[in-house]
């Protein structure tokens, strides 16, 4: 079917409305949504529809069904790609907006997608953000926005402000600049105020699981402690939040982040004061991702001339500042933990700092447990590691007497040293003297175990210390050694193996054997040590415990902290929703202005016509240079005053719009509450999953506050989330202009047709799947499309009408009513491509069967219909049909003839498939059975009678010999 054709049905279709929802409809309802585009200059590439026609074959399929589907369509069109382009070129971002709209719109319209066009809606539409105003100024009367000079991302190309959402890897989202960190004046939305019920609502919604998560760890909610440690001769302490309390006898040292706001405080106390200046300076130039990352470099500086004193024992520390500790977390202060955290442990180690394990791993030794009854005996232990370097292998000995294999090990005597108590059990045991470049590695293991050899329980404290074999020079070994039958065995690293090797802890001691000196961050998994009234205690305990003695001696308490920070909610840009806010020097404080809100009866407050777009670069938008505007009358006291010159981000619109869509011509209230309490909440929601964050998150906050402020009827927004898969270049690259892979649906549309277009592209893989594009495997659906064509003329020929009676007109009936049942099922389930190669077979079923009644194919195209509109219509009105096919009834299909009469039973004999048997579907257990105990191939196995035979209807049949 050409173009021409197609376009004929796009135009009957938009002017008999024929796929507009009716509010109030007595049928039961489907809100169908799409996260709408941001029209840009490029227009469409064959990834943006793969969205689309999964929402336009669900919405023809429940109009089909006999639902009021609501399936809108609109623009998200405020944004720096359009103002930038304006900067570039001189043309307005009205205009850019405009045709990029129309590109998109023509593009869409052209692929035949079913969407309510009378509840089209752009978010640069004063009618459309006027509400946007409004509901600002809801969040701006509840105290949820509010203004600051906050350190920010800042784009150095774009010159504006970015959430941390719109940052990727130290990067502008839009634009790939490296961000900086500037302080700047900006209007915020207090999301974190909803931060508890954004995290529990995540756990009712039907979304996927990744997206879940994702919202999860970006709300970070975690429980701890805020501890106090005092500053020797200074007032204030410092603060911070911990989730490891437990762990604050290992706390060797401070780091403050250089934005903190005690370092001025501070100042006159800090003996190397230009040194730390200098150091905040380069800080302030990277970004979070850079500061943050584990694999840098560490970097810091001593606050030398002050010490922080360790709450819990008195003890002085020192205090740093560095740039992997951000103020935006927690207290902007950390406790150092350097024994259990890995970017303490390499500054401590950096830095020479001390490092004090207080959690060691546990182990219970399964081979040799404790014994009931016999003596408990605890010991200070060492395990040797000695590698011979010029073959690389590892000292182990074999002890013939026990059956075990080993390191050399022993007892550490009260006052003995690690490294010396480990050389002299090495020279004892094999006779090896010349041991070089002795370490210790990590810190201890307790392990409780059977010594066999002593008949007692042994609780081990146990600690690593790794050698080099100078020579293999040997001296001779003791008696008590010789008895002991231990031989010397080398081995390979990768020999030493768990099943190899004796010791409880090996697990903790090929680690550290692997990654050498390292810190132990399993802090879940322990007990404590080192940690006074904590001792023996298990991390789970220990907190609590902690948190107690915090309260109790008045240096800290129970808290809870988030990761999430509230949302920047002001652009120094022109291209957005301008914020309707004043400042008025005399209704405010006299240090400066207050910002007081429009009357809302004086929405929408527009954006000026203006020439020149260009951000100032100095933190203010280019509406902050336009006098005319920017001078106003207060509404609180008339006096002078002067209008916000930020504008909101392009997020604004994006964050209510589907409630838009339910009243889009309202001119009284963003949306009528009758029609609110009909449409909400959204059945199904798709788009991309790369908007888990940004989007999702801020669209749930914005519903969460108009349900509060009793205005919209469900606190949750979208009941069903569907992430659709990326379509990559032909390359297997994502899509992009610089790649040179953009595939243009338009060529596409115009070679094949949009309904083989449609086809393909849900035909590819299952929706949620990353797949490329292929335009050579296209041809396989076109050509499908083609046999669909000549189905009427196979209808039509004389005598083929009918399938002839018999086995082929059965099967024939029973595949039909089983593609009708199986299409309908795959379009809940969205799995589309499954549903298109049932209908092929079905095609290729009436071919081979020589034809088809007027019945199956009036049926067929129905079932086509969702997946191909534009050639159904056609082939419906050559059946003599004068209305729209999209105006008739899914078929129902016959229950009788979509049951198997036979299945396929396999039979296994002791675990292992042997045979597999066509029996009929409804076969009792006794048929069963014997059926399996004659068939040939399960005799050959069979030796004397089964011990037992398992029938498991419909499934199997298990026999144990």
């Amino acid at each position: 079917m050409n173009d021409g054709g197609e376009k004929k049905w796009q135009d009957q279709w938009l002017n008999t409305k024929i796929d507009r929802a009716d509010d109030f409809s007595s049928k039961p309802k489907k809100y169908v949504l799409d996260m709408f585009p941001y029209p840009s200059g490029a227009g469409l590439h064959v990834g943006h529809p793969e969205g689309y026609a999964a929402t336009d074959i669900y919405s023809r399929y429940w109009r089909l069904k006999g639902f009021n589907v609501l399936h809108p369509m609109g623009w998200d069109a405020f944004g720096l790609p359009a103002e930038n382009y304006a900067i570039k070129t001189g043309t307005q971002p009205q205009l850019t907006t405009d045709n990029n709209v129309a590109t998109f719109k023509r593009q869409i319209q052209s692929l035949g997608f079913s969407y309510d066009w009378d509840r089209e809606i752009n978010t640069t539409d004063p009618k459309y953000y006027k509400w946007t105003q409004w509901i600002f100024l809801q969040l701006f009367k509840k105290g949820l926005a509010y203004e600051a000079t906050v350190p920010i991302n800042f784009c150095p190309s774009c010159l504006t402000g970015l959430a941390n959402e719109e940052v990727k890897d130290g990067k502008c989202d839009r634009c790939g600049t490296s961000v900086e960190k500037k302080d700047l004046r900006q209007w915020m939305l207090k999301i974190t105020a909803y931060a508890d019920r954004l995290l529990e609502g995540v756990d009712k919604l039907d979304w996927p699981e990744s997206i879940k998560a994702l919202q999860r760890n970006w709300i970070g909610r975690s429980e701890g402690a805020t501890v106090k440690f005092p500053i020797s001769n200074f007032q204030f302490p410092i603060e911070v939040y911990t989730t490891r309390p437990d762990t604050l006898f290992g706390a060797t040292y401070m780091v403050l982040s250089p934005e903190h706001n005690l370092l001025d405080e501070l100042k006159p106390r800090i003996t190397n004061w230009e040194e730390v200046q200098d150091y905040i300076a380069k800080a302030k130039n990277k970004s979070d991702l850079e500061r943050t990352e584990l694999n840098k470099d560490k970097t810091g500086v001593e606050l030398k001339g002050i010490k922080a004193i360790n709450p819990v024992n008195g003890q002085e520390i020192p205090i740093w500042i560095s740039d992997y500790v951000l103020a935006s977390y927690g207290t902007g202060a950390i406790m150092a933990v350097p024994a259990h955290d890995e970017r303490d442990f390499e500054f401590a180690k950096k830095f020479g700092l001390p490092i004090i394990e207080v959690i060691i791993p546990e182990r219970i030794d399964k081979r040799n447990p404790p014994v009931a009854g016999k003596e408990k005996v605890e010991r200070k232990n060492v395990q040797v590691i000695v590698r011979n370097p010029r073959t690389g292998k590892i000292l182990c000995l074999h002890s013939h007497k026990y059956g075990w294999v080993t390191f050399p090990m022993g007892g550490v005597g009260t006052d003995e040293d690690l490294l010396a108590a480990a050389k002299r059990e090495v020279i004892e045991e094999t006779g090896y003297r010349n041991l070089i470049n002795g370490e210790v590695l990590g810190g201890q293991v307790r392990a409780e175990y059977f010594a066999n050899h002593k008949d007692v329980n042994r609780v081990s404290f146990t600690n690593l210390v790794r050698f080099d074999l100078a020579d293999e020079e040997q001296i001779g070994i003791s008696e008590e050694e010789k008895i002991a039958e231990n031989e010397i065995l080398w081995k390979n690293p990768e020999e030493l193996t768990l099943d190899f090797m004796v010791h409880a802890e090996m697990d903790v001691w090929l680690e550290r054997i692997k990654k050498g000196d390292i810190a132990y961050t399993d802090v879940d998994n322990g007990v404590m040590i080192n940690s006074e009234f904590l001792n023996g205690l298990v991390p789970a305990e220990a907190i609590g415990k902690m948190i107690d003695w915090l309260e109790e001696k008045g240096v800290g308490h129970k808290a809870i902290n988030y990761k999430l920070r509230d949302w920047v909610f002001s652009r120094q840009r022109y291209w957005g929703e301008p914020i309707p806010l004043v400042h008025c020097e005399k209704c405010g404080p006299p240090a400066g202005g207050c910002a007081i809100p429009l009357n809302e009866k004086d929405l929408p407050l527009t954006l000026p016509q203006v020439e020149k777009y260009e951000p100032t670069g100095t933190g203010e938008s280019p509406l902050a240079t336009i006098d005319e505007w920017v001078n106003t009358i207060c509404p609180k006291c008339g006096g002078p005053a002067k209008r916000e010159t930020n504008t909101m981000p392009q997020w604004a619109g994006s964050s209510w719009y589907w409630l838009r869509y339910i009243d889009p011509h309202n001119d009284e209230a963003f949306a009528d509450q009758d029609k609110l309490k009909y449409w909400l909440p959204v059945d199904l929601y798709l788009g991309g999953a790369e908007h888990a964050v940004l989007h999702l998150l801020y669209a749930r906050f914005w519903n969460m506050v108009l349900f509060d402020l009793g205005v919209v009827p469900q606190e949750e927004p979208f009941a069903k989330l569907i992430n659709q898969g990326l379509i990559l270049g032909e390359d297997g690259e994502k899509m992009s202009k610089s790649r040179g892979n953009v595939v243009n649906p338009d060529e596409i549309v115009k070679d094949f047709g949009a309904d083989t277009f449609r086809l393909y592209e849900m035909f590819m893989g299952p929706l949620e799947a990353m797949k490329p594009w292929s335009t050579k495997n296209i041809l396989g659906v076109h050509r499908f499309l083609n046999r669909v064509w000549e189905l009427v003329p196979l209808l039509s020929r004389e005598g083929l009408g009918e399938v002839s009676e018999g086995n082929d007109k059965a099967e024939l009936e029973i595949l039909f009513n089983k593609t009708i049942k199986k299409v309908g099922e795959d379009i809940e389930a969205m799995s589309y491509n499954t549903a298109i190669s049932a209908l092929m077979v079905l095609v290729n079923k009436f071919q081979s069967a020589g034809g088809i009644n007027q019945e199956q194919l009036e049926k067929f195209l129905i079932i086509l219909s969702p997946f191909a509109p534009h050639l159904a219509e056609e082939l419906w009105g050559k059946l003599g049909q004068v209305e729209s096919i999209f105006k008739e009834k899914w078929p129902e299909y016959d229950a009788s003839k979509v049951i198997d009469t036979e299945i396929e039973m396999p039979v296994q004999i002791n675990g292992k498939v042997r045979a597999k048997l066509k029996l009929p579907a409804n076969i009792s257990e006794t048929e069963a059975k014997a059926a399996a105990l004659s068939d040939e191939n399960v005799k050959k196995y069979l030796v004397g009678e089964p011990k037992k035979i398992i029938f498991i209807k419909g499934k199997l049949i298990s026999i144990v010999v």
